[in-house]
């Protein structure tokens, strides 16, 4: 069972945590709270969601206690552009796990992997000046669904040890605000280049495509500045738009 109170005790000020058995979606409820003016901080979690989903509203689905289930509040004086909310909520989420001796990897947009198995998966949904990020990540599940076993995972699987969720819901916590605090003071550029270092595409066999057509590489990295990708190629690198798929081969 989860216990709270530890995570709000080790949190400390500035966040506020409610916590349920079940919700139909973490996220449908902090998107209630941004709307009726809820600060910064403000958390929702639980042990089971009946309409979890993720990238286009994709299903996500965890037997009950068995991942960490959570959306946090975080406002901004001018909202960021979508792709900016990717990448600082890869960079947050993955540094979460890296801080507990997971060496988790960014699958662009919003995968988070290890040892190249997805163990959660990021969703940010955004309304006035509030975005609201939700996470699920698995922590002991043992059985996957037929049609994502051979590319899903668990940190107690992968890392061979029992990491708490009580662990787990503090670190993402503070390191999404810690991502957050970072660009709020000037400092995003840092914020892209650590992406790039977690990039789970950097050196694979790569094809990007998008409005400009399609185009096969080496591997790509992320230009943070002008918001593209840099497609690596025998003879340089190709310039694509960051909203584009991007898909190994």
């Amino acid at each position: 069972m989860l216990d709270i109170d530890n995570v709000r005790r080790r949190l400390g000020d500035g966040f506020t945590i409610t916590h349920h058995e079940e919700v139909t979606s973490t996220n449908d409820l902090v998107m209630e709270l941004a709307r009726n003016g809820a600060p910064s901080g403000a958390i929702i979690s639980a042990d089971f969601q009946t309409a979890g989903r993720g990238r286009r509203g994709a299903p996500w689905l965890a037997p009950a206690g068995s991942s960490v289930l959570m959306s946090l509040l975080m406002r901004f004086p001018t909202l960021l552009p979508p792709a900016h909310l990717a990448i600082i909520t890869g960079v947050g989420a993955a540094n979460a796990l890296r801080a507990l001796d997971v060496p988790a990897q960014i699958k662009w947009p919003n995968d988070l992997l290890v040892k190249d198995r997805k163990v959660a998966g990021v969703l940010v949904e955004t309304t006035g000046d509030a975005a609201v990020i939700g996470i699920g990540v698995n922590c002991t599940v043992e059985e996957f669904p037929e049609e994502i076993r051979d590319r899903a995972g668990s940190l107690h699987a992968l890392a061979e040890r029992l990491i708490s969720r009580e662990d787990v819901m503090v670190k993402v916590a503070e390191e999404l605000t810690a991502a957050f605090t970072r660009v709020r003071e000037g400092s995003i550029v840092s914020v892209l280049k650590a992406w790039n270092t977690m990039n789970w595409y950097g050196r694979r066999k790569v094809r990007v495509s998008g409005p400009l057509g399609q185009v096969e590489g080496d591997g790509l990295f992320l230009d943070g500045r002008q918001l593209v990708w840099h497609v690596f190629r025998d003879y340089g690198v190709v310039t694509m738009p960051l909203m584009s798929t991007v898909e190994t081969i």
